[in-house]
């Protein structure tokens, strides 16, 4: 009288399907989780790297980058308000001329738009970088490949969707297996059947000509024996007359 191990009947067991099911769902969440932290790492990387790009531009000597406003309120004198007080001091002293001031301003705005331009470049270029790498995150292809590769990695990943899976090839295997072999004996049985009638046919021909070869023999033998009492009848006639 067995009935097996009685531990297997135990909700608490580990070797049941509900538990092993309820494991591999808990493992399977443990890397989403995984999965989903390495890809905000991998994003506070990047984000750092172009803080650290922007702050080496700002090094070399391009436009210094504030967060604050002040900007808004500061007076347009790129030499900042102490050097334009100099001047005008000078200038109302008559030390220096006006052209002179003039030319310095321009050049002084054209040192600053060419380095406002080439911070602007080297942001665009970061900016072009970012959206790239959103657009090849967002493209609906390599979306729906990735869906694939998930999807395809989750049924390996559980060993029930795996066990069922090779269950079901087997069984589609054995089935074409069984209808191939099903094929090939209804194609022998046919060809048999086709020889069977052909050499039916070829016998039935034979026993056929046998048939009119002895009906000849037959008849010839009949006529053999009819002319052969026509001879006699003659020829006793003939000794009666005599």
């Amino acid at each position: 009288m067995g009935g097996g191990d009685l531990n297997l009947k135990k909700s608490w067991h580990p070797a049941t399907l509900k538990n092993q099911e309820r494991v591999w769902k808990e493992e399977r969440k443990h890397s989403e989780e995984q999965r989903k932290i390495e890809q905000m790492k991998k994003e506070l990387m990047e984000e750092r790297q172009l803080q650290e790009l922007q702050r080496l531009q700002e090094e070399v000597g391009q436009k210094q980058r504030s967060d604050r406003l002040d900007w808004m309120y500061a007076a347009p004198n790129t030499g900042g308000p102490k050097a334009g007080s100099d001047e005008m001091e000078e200038y109302l002293l008559g030390k220096k001329n006006v052209d002179s001031l003039i030319r310095d301003k321009n050049s002084r705005e054209t040192v600053a738009s060419s380095a406002d331009e080439r911070f602007a470049i080297s942001n665009a270029n970061a900016n072009n970088e970012r959206d790239i790498q959103a657009k090849i995150r967002e493209d609906p292809l390599l979306m729906i490949k990735r869906r694939e590769q998930a999807s395809l990695r989750a049924i390996m990943d559980n060993p029930l969707a795996v066990k069922e899976l090779k269950k079901s090839r087997k069984e589609k295997k054995s089935k074409k297996d069984k209808k191939d072999k099903k094929d090939t004996k209804d194609k022998i049985a046919k060809h048999e059947r086709t020889s069977d009638r052909v050499s039916k046919r070829g016998s039935s021909r034979e026993q056929d000509r046998e048939r009119e070869r002895e009906r000849g023999r037959e008849r010839d033998s009949e006529r053999r024996h009819h002319r052969h009492r026509h001879h006699s009848d003659r020829r006793s006639s003939r000794d009666y007359r005599r």
